[in-house]
Parts: C-alpha cells; structure tokens; sequence
C-alpha cells in the first residue's frame, strides 16, 4: 500500500471513531443524535447558561479530562531511539473566546501536556569469527530527561504543564519542549587464540568473545505549540440612579457600558443583554471546552416603562443591580440622588382680534381670480395653470406655513408641488441614465456561450504549433524563415493565452471603466440635471425646452442601452478579436472588434468627463440663466460623440489594419515567404 493511501486510511479511520462519549448525558437521545450530524453542536448541549460566563462549570468540566496521548491536531516525531515526541497546549482558564480572539482576566492558567516514548535496540551478534572483529553489541539504557519551557513574547517564564501567569498585554505563548535519552552500546570482539600444538605449532585455534570498549548514542528531538492570548479590558461598571419622584412614581438613570445589565426592583425587572455565551469543542478526542462569546443586544422589560437611558418604576425598595462582563458577575444596590422636578405649566394662548389676516387673504383671493379672468379672455384655457403659477412666485421665501403667511405660502408650495411634478418623470430617466454609465454590465450570463467560443478557436492550436513545428524542420539554414517561425511560435503562446484568460480580463477591464466613470460623476452635483426655480428667465427657458429636454435625455438612454447590449455580449467576441488579431490575413477584422469594444467600454467615461465639465459651467454668471439649455447641450454632445467614436473606430480598424486588397495581398506574401 502506497504511504499517501495509507496515510488518508488512518486519518479516514481516526474521523470514523472520533465521535463523543454519549455517556455524559443521563438522556443520550440528542446526543445521539447529533453526533451522526454534527457533534460540534454537542457543546451546546453541555454548556447551557448563555446569559453569563459560568467559569467554574468549564474548569471542573475540563479538569476531569485525562490526557494520555497526542490529540489529532498534534503530530507526533520521532528521531533515532526517541520516538512519539509531542507537546500541546490544552486549555486556557478561565478565558473566553470573541472576535477571533482568545481574551484572558488578569490571573489564568495554562494547561499544557507532553509526553515520548524511547527504543532500546536488540543485541547484535555475529557469529562469524573472525579476529579482531566485532562479536556482539549490547545496548541498555543509560539516561533519559525531558524539559519544558514556556515563553511569553520571547522571555521566559515557566517549565509546569500547570502554570499561572498574568499578562498587561498581548502576548503569544510559545511551549518549547525536549526529550532526550542516551543508549550505551557495549562493544564486544572476536579474540583467537591457539587452543591446540602439535610438535611446537598450533594446530587449532579457537576464538573467544571479549569486551573491547562501551560509547554512548545520545538523540533529542524538540517539539513547539504556540497560543495567542489577549488581556480583557473590564468595562466600567454600570449603575442605576434615581433622581426623580413624581405622583408616587420615581424615575432613574441607567449606565452601562457593554456589560450584560439586570435591575431588579420589588415589582418590576429590566434586562439588557450585549452578549450570549456558548461553548465549542477543541482538542479531539478529548473535547475540551472553551467559552466562547457573540455579540447580541436585547432588552426585557417588565412592569415599568423605559425612555432611552431613562426608567420609571411604582416602587423604589429592593432595587439591585446585577451585571456581569467576560469574567466578573458582580451586584450592588442602587444609587439615590433626587432633585426637584420642574413642571411646566400650560399657556393657553389668547386668540387674535385682528382682522389684517382675513383682509390679506381675501385680497390675495380676489387677485387671482382676477388674473385669471384675464388670462382665460386673452390666452386660452391652455396657459392659464402655467402664467398663474409664474406671476404668482414669491420674492421671499416663506420659513415655514402658517395663519400668519398664508398669502405667501401657498403660492410657493403650489410651486414646489409643480416643480416636483414636472421633476418626477425626469427623475427615473437621469436614474436609468447614470445606472447605464456607472455599473458594468453583466458578462456572468454569457460565460457558457463565451466557453463554446473559446473551445472553436481552440480547435486551431494543434494546426498552428504543427505549422511552427514545420517551420522548424524545414527552415535548414534560412535565418529569415527561422526568425519568422519563432516569432509565429511567440505570437500563438500569447494568443493561447490571452483567449484562455479572455473572460476574467475583460471583466478586469469593464470593472476599471465603471471605477473610471463613477469616480467623476460623483463629483456632479445632483441637482444639475432637475428642473430647478433659479432664476425667471432660467424657468421661463425650462418650461419652452422641456420636451427638447426629455428628447435628449430619451436618445442618450437609448444609445447608453445599444451599449450595454454591446458590451455584455463582447465578452463573446473578445476570444475570436484576439485570435484574429494574431492571424495576419484577419489581423484587420481582429483590430476592428478589439477597437469597438474597448471604445464601447471606456465612452462612459468621456461622456462623465463632458457631464462635469457642463455642470461646471453653470458656476459661471454668463450661463447660470440657461441652464436647460446647458443640459440639452450635454446630452447632445454625448450623442454626438457616441455616434463619431464608433464610426472613427471601424474605420481605424478597416484602413490601418490591413483590410486592403494590397494588405491581404502582402499578409498571403507573408505566408508564402514563411512556407
């Protein structure tokens, strides 16, 4: 079995009964039951006290966890006759996990466990005598020793698996942990010596094994966990207190500051949470729990009535406030410090005697009714909406409505109200406008059409490396062929890959045009493009141009639409312009879709440039009075460089690119010369 299969086997088979120990709840059902779906959910199950960090619940829980190997996020090494190696850090206590963060109180402890394993390898013997060599080696175990330290920000702290510690500010816990052991190998030799003489020489000899020497084999391995930790910051604690009583009632002033706040009162309770408490599992299998802490705000109240910071009780006896932060459950009595209520009294105001009011609202009656009996005799019954309301404008502006300036207001607001009306089918038109101009258009839809696009052209990679190839092969000693075949085998390398990568840039590109256009129209004023009351000749002009107005705006909207068409649907063509363009005989056809597209693309951002520019010069006095006609021009302008670029763009594209008869004629020459 291949080690990789082996290795994904164990983790397999270590997922597989890796599941918790169900035996902890006396009801197992939902226990059970989550643990074929998701036994992370079980901490929750455990740890049920979400109001407050119940501290004492996860110490004794995790203090009954015995550890006697490596969890499965930590790895054992082994080197030499030191084997199994490891060291993690467990648990934190008390500690509370929030925001990606592992939070402490001033005093915690830290857990850790370690633990290794050593080999004392097999006697050796050789039973081949030979003098002076080596019969048998003995290894025992000579010494053993491991050492932890523990750092903190690089200094060092503690060598306990329990260790308490304080910190004023973050800190990352390093655990460096070694385990070394020494073997004595024992060295033995083959000794000859003669065993049997006959007539003064040895006839036999024989051998005996002796001890020659001892030496020592010392291995270590050295093993590392590390762990983030943050000091908490306490909030500051809250309190409640009464300043007023009123008709039996007292009133009071809560503070709080991000702490969980209960006040309790003799008939009545408030609660306002900014946290909820869970737990989650760490350090399978063992499953140690860690609290863990999220932001959720809520208020219960009952029996009294709340004003912001403010609440209002029948009875003050028994009042207690009880609130508890990440580490600290804390309750003390309410705080009293009344004041005097200041009362209003009601002013009845007196009614008016005077008769100026009524006088000016009847005069401003009889002189509209007398406008428009003349209006109807000389103009018709078609203008007179519009010449009443444009000679009934007010010089100054009216604050608010009321029985004091009626024959001001009125005419006023029937102004705005027909401001607002003429405004209010120009408003979804300029919304329509500039949605056009700042977003990029949608190229997701078209991704499947684009992907059978590239798969067409992709049909031609194997004939143009082949036609490199050839060229290759066949050059001989041809510097001109050969230059001119590796420039092809250029050419197709970056056409390959441009057309591959096709889709993300031209979305790289639409998304850095919209930037472009949005940066500059953000700096438009808003009101540029609405009818607005500056001035009476400026609404005078308005009402004559409307309709040319809404005419413009109507055929920038429609050119702004035949754009967007174009540029949605180009990322379908950008793979067939970039592989024409590297084709000399269709390099004319590729510069014409790559120049209308990106024409297409970046002409938003020429026509906000000319939207910024107009608005601008509405600042100037010689054109503050025509602003309708600025507007008008602007669209205009637009319109008519829309319709000029693309044109200028498709004959860029035919006349410079080679679409002549003498261009495709010198492209075939090309080829021919190459072949």
């Amino acid at each position: 079995m291949r080690p990789s299969i082996f290795f994904i086997f164990v983790l397999f088979l270590a997922t597989a009964v890796s599941a918790f120990d169900c035996s902890y709840f006396d009801n197992q059902e939902d226990c059970i039951e989550l643990n074929s779906y998701n036994e992370s959910l079980i901490s929750d199950l455990i740890y049920t006290d979400t109001s407050f960090p119940n501290h004492d619940f996860i110490k004794n829980y995790n203090d009954n966890i015995d550890v006697d190997s490596p969890p499965y996020d930590t790895t054992p090494v082994s080197d030499g006759n030191v084997r199994d190696v490891w060291f993690t850090f467990l648990s934190v206590l008390p500690s509370v996990s929030y925001q990606d963060q592992l939070l402490v109180p001033n005093t915690f402890t830290l857990r850790s466990e370690y633990d290794y394993t050593y080999n004392v390898p097999s006697e050796y013997y050789n039973s081949r005598k030979r003098d002076g060599d080596t019969c048998r080696i003995r290894y025992s175990l000579n010494s053993q020793s491991d050492n932890l330290q523990i750092y903190a920000n690089g200094n060092y702290l503690s060598s306990s698996k329990n260790a308490i510690f304080s910190i004023s500010r973050p800190a990352e816990f390093k655990g460096v942990y070694t385990a070394s052991i020494t073997i004595r190998e024992q060295y033995y030799e083959w000794d000859r010596y003669c065993c049997s003489r006959r007539d003064g020489r040895c006839v036999r000899y024989c051998y005996d094994c002796e001890y020659d020497y001892s030496s020592y084999d010392t291995d270590s391995v050295t093993v590392e966990d590390t762990i983030s930790l943050v000091p908490y910051n306490a909030p500051e604690e809250p309190s409640f207190t009464f300043l007023y009583e009123y008709n039996g009632n007292y009133q009071g002033v809560k503070s709080n500051t991000n702490n969980n706040l209960e006040i309790d009162f003799a008939n009545s309770n408030y609660k306002e949470s900014f946290f909820e408490y869970s737990s989650e599992f760490s350090k399978l299998p063992y499953y140690f729990l860690t609290l863990k802490a999220e932001n959720s705000s809520s208020k219960k109240i009952r029996n009294l009535y709340l004003d912001n910071y403010s609440i209002t009780v029948k009875e003050k006896e028994g009042c207690i406030v009880k609130y508890s932060n990440f580490f600290d459950t804390e309750e003390k009595e309410c705080d009293e410090d009344f004041r005097e209520l200041e009362i209003k009294e009601f002013k009845k105001i007196q009614p008016s005697k005077s008769w100026n009011l009524l006088f000016k609202i009847v005069i401003f009656i009889f002189i509209n009714i007398l406008l428009y009996l003349v209006i109807k005799k000389y103009w018709g019954r078609i203008f007179v909406p519009v010449a009443l309301i444009l000679l009934t404008i007010p010089a100054v502006h009216a604050e608010e409505c009321g029985l004091t300036n009626l024959a001001s207001c009125i005419p006023e607001k029937m102004y705005e109200f027909f401001i607002e009306l003429l405004n209010a089918p120009l408003q979804p038109l300029l919304e329509l406008t500039r949605s056009l101009m700042e977003n990029p258009p949608s190229i997701e839809l078209f991704q499947g059409v684009w992907a059978i696009m590239v798969y067409v052209v992709s049909l031609f990679y194997g004939f143009l490396f082949m036609y490199s190839g050839f060229q290759f092969l066949f050059s001989g000693h041809n510097v001109v062929r050969r230059a001119m075949a590796k420039e092809w085998l250029k050419n197709t390398v970056i056409m390959i890959t441009l057309i591959q990568g096709s889709f993300y840039l031209y979305g790289l590109v639409l998304e850095i045009g919209a930037i472009l256009t949005s940066s500059v129209l953000s700096m438009v004023n808003e009101h540029f493009f609405l009818i607005t009351a500056d001035n009476i000749v400026n609404i005078g002009l308005e009402f004559l141009f409307l309709s040319f107005y809404v005419l413009t705006l109507f055929i920038t909207i429609l050119c702004l639409l035949v754009r967007y068409i174009i540029v949605a649907s180009g990322v379908i063509f950008a793979p067939i312009g970039i592989f024409c363009y590297f084709i000399p005989p269709l390099r004319s056809y590729g510069k014409l879709i790559l120049n209308l597209l990106g024409t297409f693309i970046f002409i938003t951002f020429i026509d906000a440039i000319i939207i910024l520019a107009c608005s601008m010069l509405i600042e100037i006095p010689l054109f503050e009075n025509i602003k309708i006609l600025i507007m008008i021009s602007c669209f205009s302008i637009i319109n008519v460089i829309f319709m000029i670029m693309i044109i200028k763009a498709i004959f860029k594209a035919v006349f410079s690119g080679g679409g002549s008869g003498q261009d495709i004629a010198q492209a075939v020459k090309y080829i021919a010369m190459i072949a």
